[in-house]
């Protein structure tokens, strides 16, 4: 089919009354109207074609979308009719139909016997995986309202909170100490760089802290700080020690009591393979006594985990009406982690980052991270010079299926950030990496095509990982 006049599609479009489909040539659907209307006004600006598929340019169909592709000079439109893509973010993930058929069943009433039993469950499940014999937490939210939450009970006007940051949501936490009235004293360093733990020691050790915080994996950078190393250093300090572990735990190690962690949190939708919509998080007896011996009032309703303790004691107590269907797929997700053993599943998660990066490397695309400490739940390489952040990811997604996340904050246009965590599988690995190479090639990189999937067979080969 000959390209389109993007110009000439254009006067066509805005001259339709709505609801009009006689556009000779082309198929509307005017609710994407704005969106087409924009693309092609690029594309008219740059004088090139629009490119479909067939007699018609089904620019309007519900499942086109539109990509446009400057180094070609062409406008593509590209309809999926399959409905499934396979969703390699960085959270949320993918969920199991165990979960999933968890989800779809009739809504319990929260006092009931079968989702009292449920919820207990559940919360006995979270304390296996946080490794602790500390007090559970399961709340409607996201793993903000973790953050929240830690701050909001542990911290007093005036208490000093040391934030030590290598990425986005490390230094996220200092809007939150500020707006319950703490002090933050910041150790930054640089995104992606490996923290100094003498440094970490000296700060401590030199400050009146009431606490500090620490991110176990940021997503941002797809950097894993050594949280039981700084555990070490936690133990001989009075700080209590918050560790945000959202895109960590689930597929990394994570042992709250041995690395002397005192407050834990995390999100239902990244490693633990549930959707989004409940915040995990778990307090020592430590961090109790610290909430227990406020001297002012928590200055929060929702999020006072005084009056939600003596829910997550004993299920059938009455505070806030819990997020009845969320709490029973979320353990259906924490029996599935137990089922698979939280051993074999860090062991899988490490081999699938090993598999990821190797095919990485031999695109000879470079990692964002520190090496030697890069995340097993997640990948972030860098784009190549001469590929456009929006070309790769549409291209992916629009002719291959594969969706995957651009970069984040001051990354944004630099990066892409791929999850490779939860319940993805050997075929997702595989399928990524070979949508990434096409992707690649059809945008002018230039490589060895396949080196990158072979690679990741390679490192899946050797491991024997069954998935």
């Amino acid at each position: 089919m000959p390209g389109w006049s993007s110009q000439a599609i254009l006067q066509r479009l805005t001259s339709q009354p709505a609801g009009n489909s006689s556009v000779s040539g082309v198929s509307p659907c005017h609710s994407m109207l704005g969106t087409a209307t924009s693309v092609l006004k690029r594309a008219a600006s740059q004088n090139v074609k629009v490119k479909g598929r067939g007699d018609t340019l089904n620019l309007f169909h519900p499942c086109a979308e539109m990509l446009f592709t400057a180094r070609r000079g062409v406008c593509v439109v590209c309809s999926l009719y399959n409905e499934r893509e396979l969703l390699m973010i960085p959270g949320p993930t993918m969920v199991s139909p165990r979960v999933l058929r968890a989800l779809s069943k009739p809504v319990l009433s929260h006092v009931s016997k079968e989702f009292v039993e449920g919820f207990a469950e559940a919360l006995e499940l979270q304390k296996r995986l946080f490794m602790t014999e500390g007090t559970p937490f399961m709340l409607s939210g996201s793993g903000t309202l973790g953050m929240e939450a830690a701050i909001a009970n542990l911290v007093e006007k005036g208490d000093k909170v040391l934030c030590v940051e290598n990425g986005f949501f490390g230094e996220k936490w200092e809007e939150i100490v500020e707006a319950h009235g703490g002090v933050v004293d910041r150790l930054r360093f640089e995104w992606g760089e490996a923290l100094d733990l003498k440094l970490v020691e000296e700060k401590l050790e030199a400050g009146d802290y009431k606490a500090f915080t620490v991110e176990h994996v940021d997503t941002s950078t797809g950097i894993a700080n050594p949280i039981d190393r700084i555990g070490e250093l936690a133990k001989d300090t009075d700080a209590l020690y918050i560790v945000d572990s959202v895109c960590g735990i689930g597929g990394m190690p994570l042992k709250m009591d041995e690395w002397n962690i005192d407050l834990c949190l995390t999100g239902s939708q990244k490693a633990i393979g549930a959707p989004p919509g409940i915040s995990l998080f778990c307090l020592n007896d430590r961090a109790w006594e610290a909430v227990e011996k406020r001297k002012t009032p928590i200055a929060d309703y929702y999020a006072n985990l005084k009056r939600w303790k003596p829910i997550m004691d004993n299920p059938r107590g009455y505070f806030a009406t819990p997020a009845v269907g969320m709490v029973l797929g979320m353990l259906e997700a924490l029996r599935l982690i137990h089922e698979e053993g939280l051993e074999a599943r860090w062991r899988r998660h490490r081999v699938f980052s090993e598999a990821f990066r190797a095919g990485l490397e031999a695109l000879g695309l470079a990692s964002f991270p520190a090496k030697g400490y890069e995340a097993h739940t997640l990948s972030v390489p860098r784009i190549p010079e001469g590929v456009s952040d929006p070309d790769l990811r549409g291209l992916m997604r629009l002719k291959y299926g594969v969706i995957i996340a651009g970069g984040l904050g001051k990354l944004a246009g630099k990066t892409v950030r791929v999850g490779h965590m939860g319940n993805a599988t050997t075929n997702d690995i595989l399928a990524t990496m070979g949508a990434l190479e096409m992707a690649l090639m059809e945008l002018g990189y230039e490589m060895e095509p396949g080196a990158g999937v072979g690679a990741a067979e390679k490192v899946l080969v050797t491991h024997g990982t069954e998935a």
